[in-house]
């Protein structure tokens, strides 16, 4: 069985994120070949889950015939749950701070900037990879309405590593959904939502995990 190694990066970041690089490195170290997709496709301001969707798919049909073990960090751990239903390609995921319950949390953050965004729709949000404030339409939040009522029925092993300290994604969005699915692995960790305190742990951690699926050798 080829496996295809797929990293996903959050929101507001990029392929040359600090987690995404250090994941790159290590694989490269292993001579794994591991796919880093750019999420926002050139246009942060017309984001959405389906676009970015559509981007995860077209890597997996570049590689026809193959199966994927996945790699999310925050928005990307949940594309990564969310792919995982619908391709059954995906063998496995690893999750870190999962942006479970997207609309609820974006909503309740960004409420005053959905308040005044007006006629115009967009709102305005902070972009990690361009180091700036930038505009970004509401849309996104229509259009993640629409992955709301996913039913996560397909057991795919999958592991999440989650900071008690997180103010981004709080923990309980991890826990509730490990509760709810016996083949979800939860570890929590002394740290916040970047993870970057626990890094070389949790790059271990991930690739021991792939390795006790048998999907390749450490």
């Amino acid at each position: 069985m080829t496996i295809q190694f797929v990293y996903l990066h959050g929101f507001a970041s990029s392929p040359q994120s600090h987690k995404a690089t250090a994941f790159s490195q290590r694989f490269t170290e292993l001579g794994v070949p591991l796919t880093v997709p750019d999420l926002d496709g050139g246009d942060f301001k017309h984001l959405t889950i389906s676009r970015q969707l559509r981007i995860i798919e077209e890597i997996l049909d570049s590689f026809p015939g193959a199966s994927f073990a996945l790699i999310g960090s925050s928005m990307g751990g949940y594309l990564a749950a969310l792919t995982a239903q619908v391709r059954p390609e995906v063998k496995s995921a690893y999750l870190m701070c999962p942006g479970f319950n997207f609309i609820k949390r974006w909503r309740s953050a960004l409420a005053g900037e959905i308040q005044g965004a007006g006629e115009t729709g967009l709102i305005r949000v902070f972009n990690y990879r361009y180091n700036k404030t930038m505009e970004l339409d509401l849309g996104l939040f229509e259009d993640a309405e629409k992955w709301e009522g996913v039913e996560y029925e397909r057991p795919v092993p999958t592991r999440i590593v989650h900071g008690v300290h997180d103010d981004t994604v709080d923990i309980e969005e991890s826990r509730n959904f490990a509760r709810k699915h016996p083949w979800i692995s939860l570890k929590e960790v002394d740290s916040d939502h970047g993870l970057l305190s626990h890094l070389d742990w949790i790059i271990d951690d991930c690739l021991n995990f792939f390795s006790a699926q048998g999907l390749f050798t450490v």
